[in-house]
């Protein structure tokens, strides 16, 4: 008996991760007891389907090691195929550095270069030997470029190709851009009757305009940087300076000139004037809406207008409610839910001409923002309508609504310029 319980201790020593022993006594003969759990065996299954060669390889390798991650310490050791859930793992560093080698590959030859065009040409031969699963690690941007059709590359051919393989996702856009418009211009000034195929010129004064609209979006956020200073600057200003940034596009980050001045803000390298603590009492309105009640606005032309008294002896918990007589209320959140720092007196004015709506908050002549939501409803609007918002260069934005019969209501946490889009 005595060598039968060596034999069992043996066995257990021997295959740890497939035995579960119930208790702490040994049997007189050898237990194998396979863990049996639902989620282990949905956790082999999930590996068994993984295919490295499929475009869906990254998703159900995730699926496979979400599910893995959530199973005990027991359950995980009872995985029996976990060893190829560990070669996909590896297997999946090789493709993203597969992808970045073709990558680079793509940029190592600069748009103006002779070989350009050739080079991506090879560059489309290495990518169409990959399979599924490896082209999925090659950026979309990449992936469409590869893959769009290009005319040879012969004199007219070449400007032609050149703004069809603009990409805007490049560090070098701006200087491809710039390249192939002197280069269409010097075909056009040696030969005045020389045509393009169809839309490439439309192409390129699309990119063009992109230029434009990048440099400026850069410009808005230098001068915001510029504005921002130690004596003055608000840890809101700050804020805003960087979401501001952050909301660019990379090739737009990268014409932000003062974006290390930015940097030194956001990491406290600067001290910034604290609220005042003197307990001199700001000048309020006599005539501000009260927290908790209805009040109408007032009118000026086209414009309604009204005021809200911002101050510690003011109640900060309950909203305001404006109203006009052109089918529009405004519900300002309670103070308690304001981000500017200030007291005083807001402004706020509300206008409708034609189509679209501005609505304008501000405290001491800085923009008012809250961290949650001001409704602007607004009434008796078809349910066909959709409404935007406009941002600062004229371009349209999606801003959250929602419809109630012929009732509109944008959600938004600051001024804005709407715009009503009749089908």
């Amino acid at each position: 008996m005595k060598h039968t319980k060596k034999l069992a201790l043996l066995a257990l020593i021997a295959a740890p991760a497939l035995i579960y022993t119930p208790t702490t006594t040994l049997a007189a003969e050898p237990t194998t007891i396979v863990a049996d759990s639902a989620s282990v065996y949905n956790v082999i299954q999930l590996i068994s389907t993984i295919n490295n060669a499929a475009a869906t390889f990254q998703t159900s390798l995730d699926a496979a090691l979400k599910a893995y991650n959530a199973l005990n310490e027991v359950d995980k050791q009872a995985v029996t195929n976990y060893s190829t859930l560990s070669a996909h793992q590896q297997t999946r560093l090789s493709y993203k550095k597969l992808a970045a080698q073709i990558e680079e590959k793509l940029a190592s030859v600069p748009a103006t270069a002779v070989n350009y065009y050739q080079n991506v040409l090879d560059t489309r031969d290495w990518y169409n030997t990959l399979n599924a699963a490896q082209k999925s690690f090659v950026s979309t941007a990449t992936q469409k470029l590869l893959t769009s059709a290009l005319t040879p590359n012969t004199t007219v051919d070449q400007v032609t190709s050149k703004i069809k393989l603009l990409n805007s996702s490049r560090s070098t856009f701006h200087q491809d851009v710039a390249t192939v418009r002197a280069e269409l211009n010097a075909l056009r000034k040696a030969n005045p009757y020389i045509s393009f195929p169809t839309n490439t010129e439309a192409l390129l004064i699309e990119a063009e305009q992109l230029v434009v609209r990048d440099k400026s979006a850069a410009q808005n956020v230098e001068k915001m940087i510029k504005a921002l200073s130690p004596k003055t600057a608000s840890k809101m200003d700050v804020q805003a300076a960087k979401t501001a940034f952050e909301a660019l596009t990379p090739t737009q980050q990268q014409l932000v000139s003062n974006v290390w001045t930015l940097a030194d803000y956001v990491k406290g390298n600067f001290t910034l004037p604290t609220t005042k603590a003197d307990n001199s009492t700001p000048t309020l309105s006599s005539s501000a809406a009260k927290p908790g009640k209805t009040t109408a606005m007032g009118k000026t032309k086209n414009t309604y207008t009204a005021q809200i008294n911002v101050a510690d002896t003011e109640d900060n918990s309950k909203r305001f409610v404006l109203t006009t007589k052109s089918n529009m209320t405004l519900i300002v959140p309670p103070l308690n839910a304001l981000l500017n720092e200030d007291s005083g007196v807001m402004e706020i004015s509300l206008s409708k001409v034609g189509n679209r709506i501005k609505f304008h908050a501000t405290l001491n002549k800085k923009l008012v923002e809250f961290d949650t939501a001001i409704s602007l409803i607004i009434e008796d609007l078809p349910k066909s309508v959709k409404i935007v918002r406009i941002n600062e260069f004229g371009m349209q934005e999606t801003v959250p609504y929602t419809i109630d019969g012929d009732r509109y209501t944008v959600e938004t946490t600051t001024s804005g310029t709407f715009q009503l889009i009749y089908n």
